[in-house]
């Protein structure tokens, strides 16, 4: 479409120039549009990141072996990470580009609790991480969309026995620490903000570690209890390319925004697929004790939206959107010294109605979103095997808030692309164990998840141009 304009702005020039000829001794030069800027993406990088972290675990015993049990213990936590990062790029075809990446920060994952219904502590914690990764991408104009992958590593130390709880004496818990390797995989969007700055929004999936205990507590002396870790994390980060013009440290803030043939004002409508990651915690009614209750599912819908572009300043813009779609997370286990108490979660669809806040820089929106959200969602305690009244598990829609962040890159006039992050908090319900009779034993569920995932965005109305600096 940008072709297409100078193209028909250069034949009115001639045409005009053909009418005033007729009366003119000389005839006036035709227009001649400016060539169209390119971005090179070649060459080495260092940046820095933050964002969302969360940690996974999941505790055991073989239950086929004497002394072993048949539940689980489970911890997640959610914490925040930032680091830097260093790599190399080499664009080629020209829309096509291969690169190596490694970087290195903080993890940000802390968590320690008395299990649930019992004087024993569990935890994680992970202090740093690094990973060292190929990327390869599609690059449209200032922007590429990536796939990533390769090897990570963790420091990690898993907490387990002893006790926290003010009814007993205080015994301090077991720990192991190691520096495990696994694998990553993830994807992302880099944007130009200039010629050598760039930002990027990337997810990363930190694939299944293990540490191993010689005994468990409150079972039998030599039946080892394996302790599974994985984590995720979605990341913002601000590169700086060598090689280029000699731009000014704060050219990524002060620069105008840059040429796009996408305009981001008015309605648009699109579709979004991706993850979603249970953070419930469950908190013992009626003594000390908490577990968690991991689960992961899909999740993928439809969103609508309305921006206002020029908001104060040219780069400044707000918005609202409303979304509506499936959410397939599931998650069961068995408490590990409970194992009538079997946790259930179970999502069905959600919905949100946000606003939207953020940086346009020509050919991307980097934008911060909250609002409302509503879930659709099963949750309690199953009915156990042995036990067939035991059981409270109810359905309902519940309202709550969400908030989140991403990228969202224009593809040509009116196609742009996203990658984005939401947490919502659904509120608490209570279950009980036993509803069946006068007990009121049972946990608190608060309803906690969050959703990655991307899209693609079809913008009505769209095609201005925005004119190119200078």
């Amino acid at each position: 479409m940008r072709k297409l304009a100078l193209v028909s702005l250069s034949c009115v020039a001639l045409a005009s120039g053909s009418a005033i000829a007729a009366d003119m001794p000389v005839k006036a030069p035709p227009y001649k549009a400016p060539p169209a800027p390119t971005y090179n993406w070649t060459g080495f990088y260092v940046g820095g990141y933050f964002g969302e972290s969360i940690g996974s675990q999941q505790g055991s015993t073989d239950p086929h072996t004497l002394g072993g049990h048949q539940g689980v213990t489970n911890v997640n936590r959610l914490g925040g990470t930032f680091g830097g990062t260093f790599g190399f790029n080499w664009q080629f075809a020209p829309q096509w580009l291969v690169g190596l990446e490694g970087d290195v920060g903080t993890l940000g994952i802390s968590r320690t609790n008395l299990e649930f219904n019992d004087d024993t502590d569990v935890g994680l914690k992970a202090n740093w991480y690094g990973t060292a990764r190929g990327r390869f991408g599609y690059v449209t104009g200032p922007s590429v969309l990536y796939v990533t992958g390769g090897a990570a590593f963790v420091h990690e130390q898993v907490l387990w026995g002893g006790t926290t709880s003010p009814f007993i004496p205080f015994t301090p818990p077991n720990t192991a620490s190691a520096t495990k390797t696994s694998g990553t995989v993830g994807g992302g969007i880099e944007t130009k903000l200039s010629q050598n700055w760039s930002t990027k929004t990337e997810y990363l999936y930190i694939g299944r570690s293990e540490i191993d205990f010689l005994g468990n507590p409150r079972g039998t002396a030599g039946v080892p209890s394996a302790f599974h870790q994985d984590y995720h994390v979605f990341r913002t980060g601000l590169n700086y390319e060598f090689g280029g013009p000699n731009e000014g440290m704060f050219a990524f803030i002060t620069a105008p925004p840059l040429p796009s043939n996408h305009d981001w004002s008015g309605f648009y409508a699109g579709v979004n697929a991706g993850g979603g990651m249970s953070l419930t915690t469950a908190n013992t009614n009626g003594s000390p004790g908490t577990t968690e209750v991991n689960g992961t599912g899909l999740a993928g819908g439809a969103h609508v939206g309305y921006n206002l572009t020029n908001v104060v300043s040219p780069k400044l813009f707000v918005g609202v959107e409303g979304d509506l779609g499936a959410l397939k997370i599931k998650a069961s286990m068995n408490d590990w010294f409970d194992e009538e108490a079997q946790f259930t979660e179970k999502t069905s669809w959600y919905g949100t109605a946000r606003v939207r806040v953020g940086t346009n820089t020509g050919p991307a929106l980097l934008y911060l979103t909250g609002g409302g959200a509503w879930v659709h969602f099963t949750d309690g305690f199953a009915p156990f095997m042995r036990q067939p009244l035991v059981g409270d598990l109810s359905s309902r829609t519940r309202a709550g808030w969400t908030f989140g962040g991403g990228t969202e890159v224009a593809l040509d006039s009116h196609w742009s692309a996203r990658l984005e992050s939401l947490l919502i908090d659904a509120g608490s319900t209570v279950h009980y164990l036993f509803p069946t009779t006068t007990s009121t034993f049972g946990a608190d569920f608060r309803e906690r998840f969050m959703v990655v995932r991307a899209g693609v965005t079809y913008q009505f109305g769209g095609g201005n141009v925005v004119a190119s600096r200078n």
